[in-house]
């Protein structure tokens, strides 16, 4: 009897037992499904998150004000979007003029010298970026104190973005000193050289139109630019070189926006010193920190391919540290006093430079 007994207890031990796993199991299913579902959640969550910019943004009313510009293989930028022609304001402070920009979230002002082989920013705004290389440079006043290489995230001005850019870095702390504005650095034609430039100072803006291989512009409805003189151009790193004559004696110039006045090199003949009526002897400060001694001048009997432009100021002074930067034999810089005489217009494709001069120089 109790053998029996055991025997029909055995069942129920036998059935608690697997009521005990069925629940357990039941448990571990629910506590699966919860996982599962947080799982699921995080990772709605996270795609939420994630949705690319341009879906949000159908839904948003911000408009985008600027163009990017896209990096080819041969580190040329070419405009990623249909912009064939741009006009940016320039502001006058002294003789030079600066462009609104950002670069690398730093508001401020960009000088516009053609003078720059390519882009070069104020040490004092990024100090913090990662130095790939530190060399001695040269400028109008001779040595500049040691520019290193730095890179850029992002650089906008205008409606134009550059990105993953390499700029050179130097003090130019004594520009803002003495002109009281917030300078990034300096922006010469590197960046625009895939355009049609017409720098016109007297109206205080600079045209850009997008130009093909050869040269051309995108759109043939735009006004072409009507020059009165058009002459063959060197290039070299992005800087230009036109000639012009002075006494008789013909002269290699670089033309610089950057300068506020003209320059002679002290080292040129006696026909084009004697051409020279000498005004006042003062100190130069170019764009490094170095001062020099120079002389100011007018400059007299200048000749611009058959037009005659006089009474521009220019100074006398050493060029030999710029040649050396060129790596081009120069005489003379021709900057603020040569660009108030007209409009230029430069095509780097080309491989040209054509003015537009002011009623009151033609003649």
């Amino acid at each position: 009897m109790k053998k029996n007994l055991f025997i029909l207890k055995k069942p129920e031990k036998q059935l608690k037992r697997i009521n005990s796993k069925m629940k357990f199991l039941g448990q571990d299913i629910i506590n699966q499904k919860h996982i599962i579902f947080k799982r699921f959640k995080i990772c709605f969550i996270i795609l939420i998150f994630t949705l690319p910019l341009s879906v949000v943004s159908k839904s948003s009313s911000t408009v985008l004000t600027y163009l990017p510009i896209k990096k080819n293989a041969n580190n040329s930028f070419e405009v990623a979007a249909g912009l064939d022609a741009l006009t940016i304001p320039l502001k006058r402070v002294g003789n030079l003029f600066l462009i609104d920009a950002v670069v690398d979230n730093q508001i401020g002002n960009l000088i516009f010298d053609t003078g720059a082989m390519g882009l070069v920013l104020n040490r004092t705004y990024y100090r913090d970026h990662v130095v790939s290389d530190s060399h001695p440079s040269n400028g109008v006043t001779g040595a500049i104190s040691n520019v290193s290489f730095v890179n850029i995230d992002r650089i906008k001005f205008s409606e134009l973005t550059f990105n993953n850019n390499r700029a050179d870095l130097t003090d130019l702390g004594h520009i803002e000193n003495k002109r009281k504005v917030k300078i990034l650095g300096l922006l010469g034609l590197t960046l625009i050289k895939d355009f049609e430039i017409i720098i016109d100072v007297n109206n205080n803006q600079l045209q850009l139109f997008r130009i093909d291989k050869k040269g051309n512009r995108i759109n043939t409805t735009e006004k072409s630019f009507l020059a009165d003189i058009t002459q063959p151009i060197q290039s070299a790193n992005n800087v230009i070189f036109i000639k012009g004559t002075i006494g008789g004696k013909r002269l290699n110039f670089c033309m610089d926006t950057g300068s506020e006045t003209n320059v002679i090199s002290n080292r040129s003949s006696k026909e084009v010193m004697n051409s020279i009526t000498i005004t006042r002897r003062s100190s130069l400060q170019g764009s490094g920190s170095k001062k020099s001694e120079v002389f100011y001048g007018t400059m007299n009997n200048f000749v611009y391919n058959n037009m005659e432009l006089t009474g521009m100021e220019t100074i006398i002074t050493n060029l030999d540290g710029l040649c050396d930067a060129y790596g081009v034999q120069i005489d003379g810089v021709l900057g603020f006093d040569f660009l108030v005489k007209g409009t230029v217009c430069i095509n780097l494709y080309k491989k040209q430079l054509g003015m537009c001069f002011l009623k009151t120089e033609k003649k």
